[in-house]
């Protein structure tokens, strides 16, 4: 609860409302973080150090709960926020809120990492993520979460046993339909239904409506479930579409809003921060070499100009 607490005194201090997600993609508010990824795209460092304040905590809580490692779990925090400092750029908050952007960011590497680690080590560890995400907070701590996640939140809960399981593996362990299938022990036409019926009832708690064909595979592929050649297939389709874009950067802030039920971290990690601030300098090192290498070319190939200048003048030499 410290992070989020903390991430609210933070927008107090700025004059702002508190962090609701899904509003920013839906241009119903302004969006704070959005300010400091801006503020980062410019190369402004206190600004990047202010948000990884605000968010490392909870980032990192998300890094565990895929993971189900802690050293891991800072690695995968220390790579994605550099990797937010390179390509904060990159974020367009026409497309979403800046919460879901970071969880994409983080989730993403998290996979990855333990993808590797499971190559690397041939074990798998299945994480309770159900659990986690569901798991009864204090009071004090549910009234911390946003409005937004606790509706989210509410509308898994609600879910029949089968399909809110599926949605949390494929969300936070990143399943395909085939390893859900294997992992539950059934056929993989009924982990398919389960994910997809899911995630319909989920569209119908939160928004009253019947998802449609679009919204329905939108959702799937901002889960995770669509991977191979299926995602590619669906990518091809984004790129035609811009609604399949709009309906995916909807899910998505929408899902990455059950991270804010995750076990706390607590405050962003120091020693995290330290690696980090060591990574830019080495950054602004290497940047700086060239540069100083140019500089000194351009001095020295100005002075051979002169001088063959000067010898070549009539009377010189």
């Amino acid at each position: 609860m410290g992070e989020l607490l903390n991430l609210r005194r933070g927008m107090a201090q700025l004059g702002i409302a508190p962090l609701a997600a899904p509003a920013a993609s839906e241009g119903a508010a302004f969006d704070p973080l959005a300010m400091l990824l801006a503020e980062v795209a410019m190369g402004n460092e206190r600004a990047f150090a202010r948000l990884y304040e605000l968010t490392g905590g909870r980032l990192l809580a998300i890094a565990r709960a895929i993971t189900g490692r802690s050293d891991l779990a800072e690695d995968v925090l220390q790579d994605s926020v550099l990797r937010v400092w390179r390509w904060a750029h990159r974020f367009d908050p026409a497309k979403g809120s800046a919460y879901g952007w970071l969880v994409r960011v983080v989730r993403n590497r998290a996979l990855s990492a333990k993808a590797a680690l499971q190559r690397r080590e041939r074990v798998q560890e299945p994480i309770d993520a159900e659990t986690m995400v569901l798991g009864e907070p204090d009071p004090a701590d549910r009234a911390m979460r946003s409005e937004d996640a606790r509706r989210v939140n509410s509308c898994l809960a609600n879910l029949p046993a089968n399909h809110r399981r599926s949605v949390t593996l494929v969300y936070f362990e990143g399943l395909t339909h085939s390893e859900l299938a294997d992992r539950l022990g059934v056929q993989l036409g009924t982990a398919k239904s389960w994910v997809r019926r899911g995630l319909a009832q989920m569209n119908r708690c939160l928004t009253g409506d019947e998802a449609g064909g679009r919204e329905l595979v939108a959702a799937e592929y901002a889960a995770g479930a669509l991977q191979g050649a299926v995602g590619r297939g669906f990518e091809r389709r984004r790129e035609r579409d811009a609604r399949y874009c709009r309906a995916v950067d909807l899910w998505e802030d929408r899902l990455a809003l059950l991270t804010e039920f995750l076990p706390d971290s607590g405050p962003a990690p120091v020693q995290v921060w330290s690696r980090i601030e060591q990574s830019l300098a080495r950054e602004r090192i290497a940047i700086r070499r060239p540069l100083i290498w140019q500089i000194t070319s351009g001095v020295l190939a100005l002075a051979v100009v002169a001088l063959l200048i000067a010898f070549f003048r009539p009377g010189g030499g």
